[in-house]
């Protein structure tokens, strides 16, 4: 039998099937494991011993099984289809005798529900006779109750009875709302047309009643009691009603306010405002006081007199103002009691709720939007002002600058600049926070940037037409440092106007132009710095190149002239270092100041030629003393004490004094032996530029017909030199150009022969790599306290001397020879 071809069953019914049959083999299982089974049988090693066993107990069980099938199959065979046929027609009878037996009890359960239904049908009759005549009974009554209180209502309506009246009114509406379904029966019409005529009269009355208990100035000459009890009439009446009676009587009490106060009167002018929030507030405590009894809390009378109020004045100061424009001092403080005024309207109607529970009133902006179109005026006054403000910081600056008693950090007029801007914004954001504070944040926009150029660049502008003093200095310093402060504060401020602004403008709020000024600013600032120190300087460098370096015959300590910048540098960067507050603006300055101080000072030393061998050595003297300074200003001025010197710093500094050290340990190497000159040029310039060459040996003092030789040896020994540059930019102009480019380093060692001695021990700098190839790296020591700055230039001393010694002992050789 094929496997499609088994029938299957649930699992469900082949195990009820099982334990009818009482099995209880676990191989007659529907779910059998025979892995499970196998452990059974063979829990561990020892039990494989009983395996032949098994085997021959299975063996058994099958021939038995075989057997069994063998004897079932011939059973079913022989009588199989004789007994098979008789079992179906047994089947078959069966299941007819259970349908007959089944209809029989279908149609007897038919008989037994027709005989029920017969039973209670005369008492389901009953019951909806019983409902209808309850039905009719309670209509009836209700009817009944209806005529009899129209009866009431209309005695008691022409009696003026009308707290009875209101109460009986109240029942008629809520008894008619039960025969709304009956309007067609003429009876029930004509009721509902007397109920509807009684509405309507007894409307007239109120309103007749109201009317006449108020004069035509709105004083009360009725009786509040029959006022009171009209409006629960009205009340009942429904919000048409009520909405009447209370227009009539907003309208009545502010009857004289709309003729006293007319717009073209002088009492109507917006210096006369605080007269019109007295008038209201008369009336609101003759209501409070006199009037209060008389209509309902719930209506909030004196909270709709408000309304109106503001619906009044607010057309009469639009048009006020749009006849006679204003003056400033007017239209702010007529604002300012504007917005008071609406905030105490709302803090006193803020319990009052509507229906759904959100505040019946609302006076924010009520009055005060009449003020929105005119605000131009304020900000033009503004503008004017911040315009007279800004004139004046020049003289008030140097004023506060005179009184400094060295605890200044920004120029004052900043701080108050911005005080002004804090208070006016807040001003304004209670005035207005739509197109009017948009305005002005432009306006702050404009007057940050006049404060920028006029006080800022303007002073820096006006200090360089002056002779450099130390104030130049300071007052850069702080410039500097305001320019940082207003740059922070501007961001400040765009972020608090853009909270405040209305979600319509805040977008349009941008201020990048302003801190991109400030920006700038800052670089100025550190630009004018080193311009004023490079002025500072400039007849020192002049004197530099006045001294006869070519004839000079003895080295001794720093020049003069070195003494003199060094003084001058520290003097004034100590001032710089003081004032500026962000210290990463310092370290620009001291980046940018190196960069042109080692580019001028290469210039002075190519316009010193020509330089003797001893004039170099001075010169080198002087170089190392101005390395030393250099590499101290990142702690000029610091309160903290000599801080670690930057990177990047480092690398700017030894780039440029190791070209000047190398061009002068070069200046002098002997030109004899001529290999000797070209190979200390080789190791210590690194390039094979004949230009450069030249220039060397014009600044050395070689004369052009004795250059032949050594240009011819420096063409000769160019191939035993791998990693040469084309040109090392040695001229000052260029290296000061490829600032950018990677820094230089001192060489650090050379094997050099015999003939370079001499210079090898002037120097007694150990190179490999020249300071200016490429992708060399700076020299990493630089001193960091004054002891080992004194201990530097103490050894550079000793090291000058004895190169001055063995150039003297070569000399005497030569001679000798």
């Amino acid at each position: 039998m094929s496997k499609e071809n088994l029938v299957k069953v649930s699992p469900h019914l082949e195990t009820k099937a099982l334990s009818i049959l009482n099995v209880k083999n676990p191989l007659d299982s529907p779910d059998f494991d025979p892995t499970q089974y196998l452990n059974r049988l063979f829990p561990n090693e020892q039990s494989l011993g009983s395996i032949d066993g098994v085997l021959d107990k299975l063996q058994v069980k099958m021939k038995e099984m075989n057997q069994e099938a063998e004897r079932l199959t011939d059973t079913q065979f022989t009588k199989g289809g004789q007994d098979g046929n008789k079992d179906l027609d047994k089947a078959k009878e069966a299941i007819q005798e259970l349908f007959k037996k089944i209809q029989d009890i279908k149609s007897k359960a038919a008989q037994s529900e027709s005989m029920v239904q017969e039973i209670t049908h005369d008492v389901k009759s009953l019951d909806y006779a019983k409902r209808h005549l309850t039905h009719s009974v309670t209509v009836l009554k209700r009817l009944q109750m209806l005529v009899t209180a129209v009866d009431q209502l209309e005695t008691m309506s022409k009696n003026k009875q009308y707290k009875e009246s209101a109460q009986l009114l109240q029942a008629v509406i809520q008894l008619m709302q039960h025969f709304k379904s009956y309007k067609s029966v003429p009876q029930i019409a004509q009721l509902s047309d007397r109920i509807t005529a009684l509405k309507k009269h007894l409307e007239t009355c109120v309103l007749r009643e109201l009317e006449s208990g108020f004069n035509a100035e709105g004083g009360l000459v009725g009786q509040p009691w029959v006022l009171h009890d009209a409006c629960l009439v009205a009340t009942v009446l429904g919000e048409a009603t009520k909405y009447k009676i209370i227009r009539r009587y907003v309208d009545l009490q502010l009857v004289n306010y709309r003729q006293i106060f007319r717009p073209l009167e002088e009492v109507s002018q917006l210096d006369n405002i605080s007269r019109r929030y007295a008038f209201l507030k008369r009336i609101l405590k003759t209501c409070d006081d006199e009037h209060v009894d008389i209509f309902p809390t719930s209506w909030a009378v004196s909270g709709r007199i408000c309304e109106k109020f503001c619906d009044y004045t607010r057309s009469d100061l639009d048009l006020v103002m749009k006849n006679n424009a204003p003056d400033v001092k007017d239209l702010l403080k007529a604002l300012q009691l504007t917005i008071e005024f609406e905030g105490q309207l709302t803090k006193r109607y803020e319990r009052h709720e509507g229906e759904d529970k959100e505040p019946m009133f609302n006076f924010d902006k009520k009055i005060s939007t009449s003020f929105q179109p005119y605000l131009y005026i304020y900000i033009n006054a503004e503008d004017i002002t911040i315009s007279s403000m800004i004139d004046s910081y020049i003289q008030s600056d140097l004023a506060a600058d005179a009184e400094d008693d060295g605890t200044m950090a920004v120029l004052p007029s900043s701080t108050d600049l911005f005080y002004f801007y804090r208070e006016t914004l807040v001003q304004c954001s209670k005035f207005s926070t739509g197109k009017a504070l948009f305005d002005l944040c432009q306006l702050f926009a404009k007057h940050l940037d006049s404060y920028c150029n006029q006080i800022i660049l303007g002073g820096l502008a006006r200090n360089e037409k002056k002779t450099i003093t130390i104030e130049h200095f300071r007052f850069a310093s702080l410039a500097l440092n305001t320019a940082d402060y207003c740059y922070m504060t501007t961001s400040q401020l765009e972020e608090k106007l853009r909270e405040k602004v209305d979600e319509n403008y805040s977008d349009k709020v941008d201020l990048e132009g302003v801190k991109e000024g400030f920006m700038r600013a800052m670089s100025v600032c550190i630009d004018n710095i080193v311009k004023s120190l490079e002025q500072a300087y400039d007849q020192q460098f002049v004197q530099m190149t006045k001294l006869s370096w070519g004839t000079m015959d003895t080295v001794g300590d720093q020049s003069d002239y070195v003494s003199q910048i060094l003084d001058i540098i520290k003097r004034n960067v100590t001032v710089v270092g003081r004032i500026i507050a962000n210290r990463r603006y310092y370290r620009t300055f001291n980046d940018r100041f190196a960069e042109v101080f080692v580019s001028k000072y290469l210039i002075q030393i190519f316009k010193c030629k020509p330089i003797s061998e001893i004039g170099a050595e001075q010169l080198l003297l002087d170089t190392h003393s101005i390395k030393t300074l250099l590499l101290d200003m990142p702690s000029m001025g610091s309160s903290d004490g000599p801080v670690v010197i930057p990177n990047s710093y480092s690398r700017i500094v030894n780039k440029g004094i190791s070209k000047a050290e190398a061009i002068l340990k070069t200046v002098m190497s002997p030109t004899e032996p001529a290999e000797g000159y070209v190979e200390n040029y080789l190791l210590l310039i690194g390039d094979k530029h004949v230009g450069n060459f030249t220039r060397l040996l014009d600044l050395k003092g070689v004369k052009k017909q004795d250059q032949g030789p050594l240009l011819d040896m420096f063409q000769r020994r160019i191939p035993h030199h791998d990693n040469l540059a084309e040109n090392s930019n040695l001229l000052p102009a260029e290296s000061f150009t490829n600032s950018n480019s990677s820094p230089a380093v001192l060489p650090s060692s050379i094997t050099t022969s015999l003939s370079s001695m001499a210079s090898n021990a002037a120097s007694n700098f150990n190179t490999t790599n020249s300071p200016f190839r490429p992708n060399a790296s700076p020299t990493q020591s630089s001193p960091t306290n004054e002891g080992t700055r004194g201990r530097l230039n103490e050894n550079f001393r000793k090291l000058v001397m004895t190169g001055m010694a063995f150039r003297k002992d070569m000399q005497e050789r030569r001679d000798q020879q």
